[in-house]
């Protein structure tokens, strides 16, 4: 879609108002909970903008936003990416797990901590994480861990292709083109801003300039919990898309009783890293809920620019 496209597309959506604001800090106690349909009146399932009632915008979909031909090709590279279980990871909010210390081999407590691995989830909770899966393309974030620094880092999948990332690039600058011309261009030009003050290496590379974003989280057949994205940069957006076939995993904000149900092909720009956000069941194509262990496979691309790179640091 060009340029003039996209524009026009813009000025065609509907605006709509969240139906009400139950307040930060009773959406912030919602934390790591499992969200459904009794935490939102207002779905947005065609092309639209969602404003709070205080006027703020908290979410824009963009319908069949993508080409069919790039979604394709990146397809499989999203499932390669996703590749790390969630289940012994660090994302306990969004898990709906807590924290837990982690036990070395030889069976005794470290002092670091994290979500639960597979064998001490209860069975609910080892039917939902067994299939769920996460990676990262480009930076992860500087973080001090047990009282030791960890850097900020390049991360790439196992068996990464430089051809493999240069279409993931692209298909990040597509995405990209949706904030840059969307009602939020205050949003594009802090993140731009931040960028510009970023040393290139950080940045995510295109075939013919760099990114505004140091990061692509991928996630695969996730359920998320009750969470507010970390290190994003928070006076930019979150941009987000996804591949497959399935029915449900609606994104929902709790705090204005609205959802989002995006689909393959569109776009979402939403204020993920300041707003609570998780997601309702993942459910077949057909609308049945999946046996036990077959969940269908979802994967979501979220794009961002992680502040908390030491280049992020340094450029604040």
């Amino acid at each position: 879609m060009q340029y003039t496209e996209v524009a026009n597309e813009l000025g065609t959506l509907e605006t709509l108002t969240a139906p009400t604001d139950i307040g930060k800090e009773k959406a912030l106690s919602l934390r790591g909970q499992f969200l459904d349909e009794s935490h939102y009146t207002l779905l947005l399932d065609k092309g639209g903008v969602v404003l709070t009632p205080d006027g703020q915008v908290l979410c824009i979909l963009l319908k069949d936003r993508l080409r069919p031909e790039l979604l394709d090709a990146a397809r499989p590279i999203v499932r390669k990416v996703a590749c790390q279980p969630v289940a012994g990871g660090n994302r306990a909010d969004a898990a709906g797990t807590g924290m837990v210390q982690r036990k070395r081999k030889s069976g005794s407590v470290s002092k670091l901590t994290g979500v639960p691995c597979l064998v001490d989830l209860s069975d609910e909770d080892y039917q939902r994480l067994k299939p769920a899966k996460g990676g990262i393309i480009g930076y992860h974030p500087r973080v001090v861990r047990g009282g030791q620094i960890y850097p900020s880092r390049l991360t790439a999948y196992k068996g990464v292709l430089p051809s493999e990332l240069s279409l993931m690039a692209e298909l990040e600058k597509e995405v990209a083109e949706a904030l840059r011309l969307s009602f939020v261009q205050d949003r594009w030009a802090t993140q731009f801003k931040k960028a510009s003050q970023t040393p290139p290496a950080f940045l995510l590379k295109t075939r013919d300039s760099h990114a505004p974003r140091t990061t692509i989280t991928c996630n695969k057949s996730w359920r998320t919990a009750a969470h507010v994205d970390g290190g994003v940069l928070k006076e930019s957006f979150g941009v987000m898309c996804c591949f497959g076939e399935f029915d449900g995993c609606d994104l929902v904000f709790p705090r204005y009783q609205t959802a989002v149900r995006y689909r393959e092909g569109d776009v979402i720009l939403a204020n993920s890293a300041n707003e609570v956000h998780g997601n309702t069941p993942l459910l077949n194509p057909d609308g049945t809920v999946p046996e036990p262990g077959k969940l269908p496979e979802r994967l979501v691309c979220v794009f961002y620019f992680e502040q908390n790179t030491d280049a992020g640091r340094d450029a604040q």
